[in-house]
């Protein structure tokens, strides 16, 4: 049995839904301030269209941040891979990511269950590069201590630090895991 091919026209309004609530996130650096009719005017797509594709508001920034989520876990998945990767060529791909993205995600940030939601996905990404080096350890704590480090880190240059670059950050977290105290 083939998998059925979703119609192409329903792939582009999702798509101009998205981009429409980026594009309004981006204008106006809140996420209370969207709406339907917002979203659908910016799109150029009818309510109804809407509502073919999504139950509503909520469902619609789910899968949003399920797309983030999904170039995240793309862009660090080479890291997860057996041969030698360049671990600081990856942190700065990472943090391109947040700089290239800084103003639709500084408004998600803002949200705590987006900031949980990727605390988990690097407490997971931590885990799997230790499984991958077969660093075995009982502490689980470190995991969140490095997970909430980094959040912290993405948290503080977003909002604050948006005048120092992805190099210069992927510097500071390289100096900074390498020292020690």
């Amino acid at each position: 049995m083939s998998a059925r091919k979703e119609d192409p026209r329903a792939i582009r309004s999702k798509r101009l839904l998205k981009e429409a609530v980026i594009s309004l996130l981006i204008e106006s650096q809140n996420l209370q301030e969207l709406t339907v009719q917002k979203i659908t005017a910016k799109a150029e797509l009818n309510r109804a269209t809407f509502y073919l594709h999504y139950v509503d508001m909520q469902d619609l920034l789910k899968h949003v941040v399920y797309d983030i989520f999904d170039d995240l876990s793309k862009k660090l998945s080479p890291l997860l891979q057996p041969e030698h990767v360049d671990l600081d060529e990856h942190r700065l791909t990472f943090l391109d990511y947040f700089y290239q993205h800084r103003k639709y995600l500084s408004v998600l940030f803002e949200e705590k269950a987006f900031q949980k939601k990727l605390h988990n996905f690097i407490v997971e990404f931590v885990q799997a590069r230790r499984d991958l080096n077969k660093i075995v350890t009982e502490d689980a704590v470190s995991k969140d201590i490095i997970a909430s480090s980094i959040l912290g880190i993405l948290m503080w240059w977003i909002r604050d630090g948006k005048h120092y670059s992805s190099e210069y950050i992927a510097h500071q977290m390289s100096v900074w895991m390498t020292r020690r105290y």
